[in-house]
């Protein structure tokens, strides 16, 4: 899976998402600081980017020597105040595509957020390079993010979201715009849409579909609301004949 964070100080480490080992089965966590909340609450972007740590393992496991990667992620959750959400992906269906369903519990125990999430096996060629090992060791241990996400970000407005540029700590180690951090990119763009009138609002629901690789950049999230608690965003790689990157539609409950 090539979609991981680049190093311990990239963006998408410090989102908070980690996997574990327990008696040989994963197990994932998104450990929660006011870094990487809104309105006191995890952002939806960071359980995105759980997902694809857990489930991409799962993936990752059930594709043997081939290569896995990242299709679709579905996420539904509820707008509380959590101090951890946990979970263990259970792979569904293990063909051409896999299918992972990932139950979440909050650190009472009671479930909290589900999510699904789609990989597709491509065979590897014979001149591919040999598949690196899923580092599991370097994402087992958690780590307090420099800042806000937001801050980390470090994007633009533009005229019809925000933008940001083609930056190494935003990348994966094949230079290419993590998942993650686009499903930040997506929310925050629609968060700055949707509050202008003053309201507090907490993504709920969030489905993302990858569409290609964002390798050049400047990269763009174009929001289009639908409705007041609602918005479709694509990030674009404006460098790449403006080549849609993510497709995502996220949903918001007022707080």
């Amino acid at each position: 899976m090539t979609d991981l964070p680049a190093g311990p100080r990239s963006l998408p480490s410090q989102m908070g998402a980690h996997l574990r080992l327990v008696d040989g089965e994963p197990e994932c966590w998104l450990q929660i600081y006011s870094e990487n909340c809104h309105h006191g609450m995890p952002l939806g972007s960071c359980i995105v980017m759980l997902v694809d740590v857990g489930g991409g393992y799962a993936a990752e496991v059930a594709s043997g020597d081939d290569w896995g990667f990242t299709v679709d992620i579905g996420v539904r959750r509820t707008p509380t105040e959590v101090g951890e959400l946990r979970g263990t992906p259970v792979v569904q269906r293990a063909g051409r595509t896999i299918s992972i369903d990932l139950p979440l519990l909050d650190d009472a125990s009671k479930p909290a957020a589900t999510a699904v999430s789609t990989f597709i096996r491509l065979p590897r060629r014979d001149q591919d390079p040999a598949r690196p090992d899923f580092p599991i060791d370097s994402m087992s241990w958690a780590m307090q993010p420099d800042g806000p996400l937001r801050e980390l970000l470090d994007a633009h407005p533009t005229e019809r979201g925000l933008g940001v540029d083609h930056r190494p700590e935003l990348l994966n180690p094949a230079s290419i715009l993590q998942g993650g951090v686009s499903a930040l990119l997506a929310e925050l763009a629609a968060l700055d849409e949707l509050e202008q009138d003053g309201r507090r609002l907490v993504a709920t629901s969030f489905d993302v579909r990858y569409v290609t690789m964002g390798r050049v950049g400047p990269f763009e999230a174009v929001v289009d609301p639908i409705g007041p608690n609602a918005a479709a965003v694509r990030i674009l790689d404006r460098g790449a004949d403006d080549a849609v990157v993510t497709h995502n539609l996220i949903g918001f409950d007022a707080i």
